[in-house]
């Protein structure tokens, strides 16, 4: 049993609406949810039944998981290098960080560098390409998880700065840990305990 022109249209409304951005991507899905939704309808479904076990059955994660994977794949090199560089620098600025404050405390020489190096580092790159690998989720998810998300970065980005500050005796630090606070408090506490909360409801 062929599709009517309506009946892929609909389909194709729906890869659209679940967020499929990638137009030879959504061809290829749409071609092959189309043969399989024929396949059912022969065997005596109906059309939003059919629909909906293709989409089940391709993606039980959801459409927009399926371009993510899809994407992931094509670039996944240059995402693995990316990933790697994180990770280094992640370790090394915690590391030095680490060592900086073992020597703050043991009046060692050296410290200040160490701690501050870490710090910026940390910073600098790090939570930086973190917050890139993990927008790709959170794009796809709620407005106030996105806000959440954004409220969090931009707050613990702030408070890193006002520690580096306080370290080298700058100008600044506790207006920016007074901002830095704020954002947090006020801001990304609110949204990540309303998530919780729904999440525990739902």
């Amino acid at each position: 049993m062929n599709l009517t022109e309506e009946q892929i249209h609909s389909i194709r409304k729906v890869l659209i609406d679940e967020g499929i951005q990638n137009e030879s991507l959504t061809d290829d899905v749409l071609d092959h949810i189309c043969c399989v939704v024929e396949l059912l309808l022969k065997r005596g479904k109906n059309f939003d039944e059919a629909l909906n076990e293709a989409i089940a059955d391709l993606a039980p994660n959801g459409l927009k998981e399926l371009e993510t994977q899809t994407r992931y794949l094509l670039n996944s090199k240059s995402i693995i290098n990316m990933k790697k560089l994180m990770y280094l620098t992640g370790f090394l600025g915690a590391a030095s960080l680490s060592t900086g404050m073992i020597f703050k405390l043991m009046y060692w020489p050296g410290a200040n560098v160490m701690a501050t190096g870490g710090l910026i580092m940390l910073l600098l790159i790090f939570v930086p390409l973190l917050a890139l690998d993990l927008y790709k989720y959170e794009i796809s998810k709620a407005m106030s998880n996105r806000y959440r998300f954004f409220l969090g970065v931009i707050s613990a980005l702030i408070l890193g700065i006002s520690a580096v500050f306080k370290i080298l005796h700058l100008q600044g630090a506790s207006v920016l840990l007074v901002i830095g606070g704020f954002i947090f408090v006020f801001g990304f506490l609110p949204f990540l305990f309303f998530s919780l909360y729904k999440r525990s409801v739902s």
